[in-house]
């Protein structure tokens, strides 16, 4: 009795090895009918260069290359909130994906404080070298332990400044001028070392306190100076080309490990083209709108390399104001030294 029970144990705890694998670590294989909803959320129009590239290529390249197993809701104008909002809503995985401002990350992840530094780029090349390089990488890498994660950078635009009293051709013109700045420590203090007089406001006063004498320049790229209409009180226009201002696709992290590595792949490459195209068609955007505030009477001027170079030394106190990994200081330090 006793070697036939002994005998039916030994049977059942063969049995029961064979359910769980044989031991093997191997993961269980995705399921191939196994689908998914990704929305992604965004502060811009439908006809901006990002909502274009979500409409355009985001959406059709992953809905095609997963054979429909990824069904992609782009909600673009605000709908889910602001940009922070949104971000928040990657963490909780109620929403899976956006497209914004890394400046804002900052409020999640600190290290993302560096991209509002003064100079870190002075043009896109340099840009697009290091955010698709080990910089960017550095960067994202900070992210997951916060709840998501960026497949890749896109950008907004070159912050340059405008003004209505005089043009600016040399880092002197710039002295003694009222700029409205974003309500930052850092912006604050970047243009304070640029010898202007930064007055923080909302953007949404903006246009009024340029009409009105209150201030009198700004600090937004090309495309939004033309579509809020600020060329229209803002007769000079120069490429400083001092704060560089990038966004990216972030996912959520929770979602992105929620799925099997084929369709991960399929994300990735669509990112990547549609930042391609946002990129170029940005820039295309960009020369467009140029010809068109010429027409209109603004005067544009690029700040020569010489004299950008005194604005990177008057504003390299400013770095001191942030705090980040060690790391990604010495790598943004080297971008910016790097030119001279």
């Amino acid at each position: 009795m006793k070697k036939l029970l002994v005998l039916l144990l030994a049977v059942c705890m063969v049995f029961a090895f064979a359910a769980c694998g044989g031991g093997s670590n191997e993961p269980t294989p995705a399921d191939p009918e196994e689908t998914f909803t990704l929305t992604i959320g965004t502060t811009v129009q439908d006809d901006s260069a990002t909502g274009r590239a979500l409409l355009e290529v985001f959406k059709p390249y992953i809905e095609e290359h997963s054979n429909g197993r990824i069904e992609v809701i782009v909600q673009n104008n605000s709908v889910l909130g602001s940009d922070r909002e949104i971000y928040e809503a990657l963490q909780l995985n109620t929403v899976q994906a956006s497209q914004g401002p890394l400046s804002t990350l900052a409020n999640f992840a600190p290290d993302f404080a560096v991209c509002d530094l003064p100079f870190l780029f002075t043009s896109k090349e340099e840009a697009y070298e290091n955010l698709d390089g080990e910089f960017g990488d550095a960067l994202a890498a900070t992210l997951p332990q916060y709840g998501m994660r960026i497949i890749a950078y896109g950008e907004n635009a070159f912050r340059n400044i405008s003004n209505n009293q005089h043009p600016v051709k040399t880092a002197d013109d710039l002295k003694g001028l009222d700029i409205r700045v974003m309500e930052s420590p850092v912006n604050i203090a970047t243009y304070k070392a640029m010898g202007t007089n930064p007055t923080p406001m909302a953007f949404s006063e903006l246009y009024g306190a340029l009409q009105n004498g209150t201030v009198d320049g700004q600090d937004n790229g090309i495309v939004l100076t033309y579509t809020n209409k600020l060329y229209e009180v803002q007769p000079y226009y120069t490429f400083t080309h001092h704060l560089y201002a990038a966004n990216a696709v972030v996912m959520s992290e929770e979602f992105w490990q929620s799925l099997p590595e084929d369709l991960q792949q399929v994300i990735t490459e669509a990112s990547f083209e549609a930042m391609k195209f946002q990129r170029d068609l940005n820039t295309q955007l960009e020369d467009e709108l140029v010809a068109t505030m010429e027409a209109a009477g603004v005067t544009f001027d690029t700040l020569p390399d010489e004299e950008i170079a005194k604005l990177v030394e008057a504003t390299k106190d400013v770095w001191d104001l942030v705090e980040v990994d060690e790391n990604i200081m010495e790598m943004a330090k080297a971008i910016r030294d790097a030119r001279g």
